[in-house]
């Protein structure tokens, strides 16, 4: 018995030993956990190989490794045009940067608060300020060949291209791929498709109403821009097809731009415009009864006619490539040039319809008036914002 007493009291003393000793074992496993923690979260920082990536080829060919669609959460978008699209598609959320310009354009912020509040480095095209860049900390940036240039001589950010100097001819086939290109990168292929079926629909509608039109009945359309109205797009640009879309034809078709890039201006004289003589003049500043006064320019047919319009501003001016002109500017100048024939549409319905339908917000009828009405002040000259490299000047002469 008493050989039993001591076996037993010898048990419970190494029990307690071993109780002890796992207590340390336990508490310092604890404090390895809790060190560990804090120390992974002292660093916020991913670094390339935390996020998954993917390899993308952008439209002008080049090939970029970006995030896996999940795994996109800040993006600088450095276009008005392209901010455009993180709408259309519903991931504006994820723009950490952008351009200056869009501060201008008022209704996305009615609707989108927060972008007053985005930081904007771009100033103008290649004009950029790369600190402000940097300290938006962009998982990768979208914009035109020429700002994404300056971003890859200047910082490590992955860039993403779209086209700025494709066919001008292609122009809705551009604005389609753009938004086709953004939907894959996004994972938003859906609403990339229904705006493309939407333009494709406003096209076919055109086509319908004023291919029956005999070429010497279309209508002259003279787009002016600035101060003086005399700067326009020529024959060799985007906008050329963009009137023929509409049915009409470009006043201004003879004269060339420079390089005929997609956003390419030029200057021309009053002279050029008292020989072309146009049916209906669209301009971005001053107002048709400033015209009417004017002993030369109320000379002009459309002035004589009042048949001069203000350019309208939606979410971005209608007078630089954008998805939000592609599909409205023809179907207005369609409606202005047209008014007989396309008595049917109601540009204030159209409006409404695609805000609504390709963008989710739905505009008031005051909402539509500061788009089909807007202070000619706030037009611009057409050489702000846009998809860069277009703003050169032509030569004033035919086309060779």
């Amino acid at each position: 018995m008493r050989l039993l007493y001591f076996m037993m009291k010898e048990k419970k003393g190494i029990m307690r030993k071993m109780i002890k000793i796992n207590n340390r074992v336990l508490m310092a496993l604890i404090s390895m956990v809790i060190i560990t923690t804090l120390i992974g979260g002292c660093s916020t920082k991913k670094t390339a190989t935390d996020v998954q990536q993917k390899t993308f080829v952008d439209m002008t060919g080049k090939t970029v490794n970006i995030p896996a669609v999940d795994k996109i959460d800040r993006v600088a978008v450095l276009t008005s045009p392209q901010v455009q699209i993180m709408y259309i598609l519903g991931v504006q959320d994820k723009i950490c940067a952008m351009t200056a310009s869009q501060y201008r354009y008022k209704l996305f912020e009615k609707f989108y608060p927060r972008q007053a509040q985005i930081p904007a480095p771009r100033a103008q095209a290649a004009d950029m300020n790369v600190e402000a860049l940097l300290n938006s900390n962009p998982q990768f940036a979208i914009g035109s060949e020429m700002d994404m240039d300056l971003v890859d001589k200047t910082t490590k950010i992955p860039t993403v291209r779209v086209a700025t100097n494709n066919n001008p001819a292609d122009v809705f086939k551009t604005r389609k791929a753009e938004v086709q290109m953004f939907g894959e990168i996004f994972g938003a292929k859906e609403r990339a498709d229904k705006y493309c079926q939407y333009l494709d629909s406003v096209l076919d509608i055109l086509t319908k109403k004023t291919s029956v039109i005999p070429n010497n009945e279309k209508a002259k359309v003279y787009l002016g821009y600035g101060a003086d109205h005399l700067t326009t797009y020529g024959g060799d640009t985007y906008m050329q097809y963009q009137i023929e879309a509409a049915g009409c034809l470009n006043a201004s078709q003879e004269i060339s731009s420079v390089a005929g890039k997609e956003g390419g201006l030029s200057n021309i004289s009053l002279e050029n415009l008292l020989k072309w003589d146009p049916d209906v003049i669209v301009i971005d500043t001053g107002s048709p009864q400033d015209m009417k006064k004017d002993p030369t320019w109320s000379k002009l047919k459309a002035v004589k006619n009042d048949k001069v319009y203000i350019l309208p501003v939606g979410g971005f001016i209608w007078n630089r490539p954008s998805s939000e002109s592609a599909a409205l500017l023809p179907l207005w100048l369609g409606t202005k040039s047209y008014p007989a024939q396309l008595k049917d549409i109601s540009m204030d319905n159209e409006i409404k319809k695609y805000w609504k339908d390709i963008l989710g917000f739905s505009l008031t009828d005051d909402d539509v008036k500061s788009i089909l009405n807007p202070p000619s002040t706030t037009s611009g000259s057409g050489t702000g914002g846009g998809t860069g490299g277009g703003t050169g000047q032509g030569t004033g002469q035919g086309k060779k």
